[in-house]
């Protein structure tokens, strides 16, 4: 049995060093949960059920769309290797794999303002308290993902941003 491992000249060696690492805890999910059904409950007494559950599914829904239509327009192709999670503070279309923070914070940039925008262009056809609570779940989403984003702000130039289910990390090559 031979047990001599090497590698072949057309392999390629990754290396990455942890810049920073931002833990998702559980008392923070809570809160964030608690903020979450509280506003549900308010909204679900103020407007009407269709509505609540077209923002409800299509909020996420435009964010995956305006996603990866940003990312074919800017790269060329499709975004490979973005999932859907369920996880807080990642809710939504996330990347699943390294990705450079700079990309991501430009692809948030532009999804938090510009669905805004949309959601500005359906006032006159809207209620207020449907407007509002659009807006709310908007913010939402992406303010958890932003403050992350925020944190890692200083190495917006060369971090690769990788997401994990307990944890989210920065870091470099």
């Amino acid at each position: 049995m031979n047990n001599d491992r090497t590698l072949s000249k057309d392999s390629t060696i990754y290396n990455y060093r942890l810049l920073r690492r931002v833990h998702h805890k559980a008392v923070h999910h809570y809160a964030y949960w608690l903020l979450t059904v509280l506003a549900w409950i308010y909204a679900l007494l103020h407007i009407e059920l269709l509505s609540f559950a077209v923002v409800l599914f299509g909020i996420p829904l435009v964010h995956a769309v305006f996603l990866h239509t940003l990312h074919r327009t800017k790269e060329g192709q499709a975004p490979k290797a973005w999932r859907w999670s369920f996880r807080m503070p990642w809710f939504g279309y996330t990347p699943g794999n390294y990705i450079a923070l700079a990309k991501v914070l430009r692809l948030h940039n532009q999804l938090f303002w510009i669905v805004l925008l949309i959601l500005a262009c359906f006032y006159p056809w809207l209620s207020t308290d449907v407007l509002l609570f659009a807006m709310f779940y908007h913010v939402w989403l992406l303010l958890p993902r932003l403050m992350i984003i925020f944190i890692f702000r200083k190495y917006k130039s060369s971090g690769l941003l990788k997401i994990n289910p307990h944890d989210t990390s920065c870091y470099t090559q």
